[in-house]
């Protein structure tokens, strides 16, 4: 198994470059492109909305922490963690919205793009748990 966390202040640029690393570390054991694609789409998601929610303003003690375990052969682990407000399970909706909405996508988005969908809170710490199992050719061969 392999760990990675990457951390940055929850801002929109910010937020976007940790998913952008990720990817980067990505491409170390993953070779098919599509995959790259939906979890790049997926941890942007993940990472933008601790960016634009999470926190009611940037202060030095607000974090956006992103840890990605890689388990080859086998399956890949996210999770997304903020020490802001946190999201209440009961109230998300992972349905597609209207295509009139302008909001709402990101929690539909990741959950119909990875295998599993936790929302935990351990203390203060809010984290989005993302797991999505690659299949033998999805591996980068080493």
């Amino acid at each position: 198994m392999h760990r990675f966390v990457l951390e940055s202040v929850p801002n929109p640029e910010e937020s976007r470059e940790v998913a952008r690393k990720a990817i980067i570390i990505l491409k170390d054991f993953v070779v098919d492109e599509n995959l790259l694609h939906d979890m790049d789409l997926v941890l942007t998601e993940g990472c933008s909305n601790v960016a634009r929610h999470a926190y009611d303003k940037i202060k030095d003690c607000s974090r956006l922490e992103l840890t990605i375990e890689i388990h080859p052969g086998s399956h890949i682990v996210f999770e997304i963690a903020d020490w802001g407000k946190g999201l209440c399970s009961k109230s998300i909706d992972f349905s597609m919205p209207s295509p009139e909405a302008v909001g709402g996508r990101g929690m539909f988005i990741m959950s119909e793009l990875m295998d599993t969908f936790e929302l935990i809170k351990v203390k203060e710490k809010n984290i989005i748990k993302l797991t999505r199992k690659l299949k033998d050719n999805q591996w980068r061969k080493k």
